[in-house]
């Protein structure tokens, strides 16, 4: 099957499965999730062609039906490309875009910036005419001068003491301490230079699979960091990035940063639902409409079970929700309900906001007098503007607007969709 060349990711709804390559998740589970996201509305997967998170290269989480993809010596697996590939294709075959990640960030210290240049050739050989976004790596500057951690075939749950809980426990950290955190790694210059070296080898395989491929290429940066300040190529990236990662301190920052942002931008990782035993349906649904709204690309999901293939035990510092109990949740029909109402207006306007005693009470887009306006709960608010009413966490418009919880008002045109 021939694909159009992609030029752009606007529009995207993503869901994120990090495993998706590897033996956790079978071929009739990945025809099966990829089947189910093309119903709800999805169009696009994130997953790793290479070793994925969180793992060892010899770890058995991280090896295919085939085997690994490449082994830190340099030896790269020609089935395992062949299976991305079949995969790729089957997600294309449903709708569904590839957002491919050829390695994590730390994983360059395993291979090296030429043998990782040469992963990322191989996957451009065998993907470039499939319909797919290329993402250079997850979480660039993870784990600078401490690249050893997983090797050979650790995982995260296995880590003990400070060695496992300061990496992800930097995601839960309150934003105010993880800057203090931040200030103080920056202030150190054995740091800087390892970081400053992170960055440069980074920027050599970016710019050449920037070479090689006419596909747009992001970039996936630590949290709370911008994909543009990760490398010293940015202009290649076809938008800025960030993660916002999986703390309610980060709520405002999911509208705040694409805010902020000049040009094409998106949340790589917002939070994921179930993650902690946290961030539900409503947590969801918030999150997606304040982001698309204040000017974001498109929108990334993740649910832990998912992203992770769990199994209640496999990463369970994270949670313990499972693969079977992600795959019930309600969630992503709500989104995808969301999604095409969002579409539908099309992106147009200027985004606005309303903040009340710090509390976002709205945010929208308004073109002259046609308008579409998210509040996250009318009660916060003292009157909503006359139009059609979209109850997110229902999937249906209501004749009259609800007494709280939120609400997504349509005016002028918009109300028309």
């Amino acid at each position: 099957m021939a694909y159009t060349p992609l030029r752009s990711i606007d529009g995207i709804l993503a869901d994120t499965w990090w495993y998706g390559l590897t033996k956790r998740l079978s071929a009739a589970d990945f025809r099966r999730l990829a089947t189910l996201r093309a119903q709800q509305g999805f169009n696009a997967v994130q997953l790793v062609a290479g070793i994925p998170p969180e793992v060892g290269p010899a770890s058995p989480h991280a090896a295919s039906d085939v085997g690994v993809a490449w082994t830190p010596d340099g030896r790269f697996n020609d089935a395992y490309l062949k299976l991305a590939r079949d995969r790729i294709t089957l997600l294309n075959s449903h709708g569904l875009r590839a957002l491919v990640y050829g390695a994590w960030g730390h994983q360059i210290g395993w291979l090296g910036r030429e043998r990782m240049t040469t992963w990322w050739q191989l996957l451009v050989r065998n993907l470039d005419d499939l319909d797919v976004v290329y993402c250079l790596t997850g979480e660039l500057t993870l784990w600078v001068g401490q690249e050893d951690l997983l090797l050979p075939d650790k995982s995260t749950d296995v880590l003990t003491g400070r060695r496992r809980s300061l990496p992800w426990l930097l995601r839960r950290l309150p934003r105010r301490a993880l800057g203090t955190l931040h200030g103080l790694a920056a202030r150190d210059p054995r740091r800087r230079r390892r970081m400053q070296q992170r960055k440069i080898d980074w920027t050599f395989v970016l710019e050449q699979l920037a070479a090689s491929t006419d596909r747009p290429i992001l970039v996936h940066p630590n949290a709370l960091e911008s994909g543009r300040d990760s490398v010293l190529s940015p202009d290649v990236l076809a938008a800025d990035t960030t993660q916002t990662g999986h703390s309610y301190e980060t709520r405002d920052l999911l509208w705040q940063m694409p805010l902020r942002s000049r040009g094409r931008f998106i949340n790589l990782e917002p939070w994921y639902e179930g993650i902690h035993g946290q961030f539900g349906p409503s947590d969801q649904l918030y999150a997606f409409w304040v982001s698309v709204l204040a000017g974001a690309t498109g929108y990334c999901y993740g649910a832990h079970g998912i992203w992770n293939v769990g199994d209640g035990t496999f990463l369970a510092h994270w949670g313990t929700q499972t693969f079977a109990a992600a795959m019930e949740l309600e969630t992503p029909w709500l989104l995808g309900d969301s999604n095409a109402i969002f579409q539908q207006w099309g992106g147009r306007g200027e985004s606005v906001h309303a903040i009340d005693g710090g509390v976002l009470t709205m945010i929208g887009r308004c073109d002259g007098d046609d308008a579409i306006r998210f509040f996250p709960d009318v009660r916060e608010t003292s009157t909503l503007p006359a139009g059609r009413y979209w109850l997110p966490r229902r999937g249906c418009f209501a004749t009259d607007p609800p007494v709280s919880g939120a609400v997504v008002v349509l005016s002028g045109s918009a109300a028309t969709l």
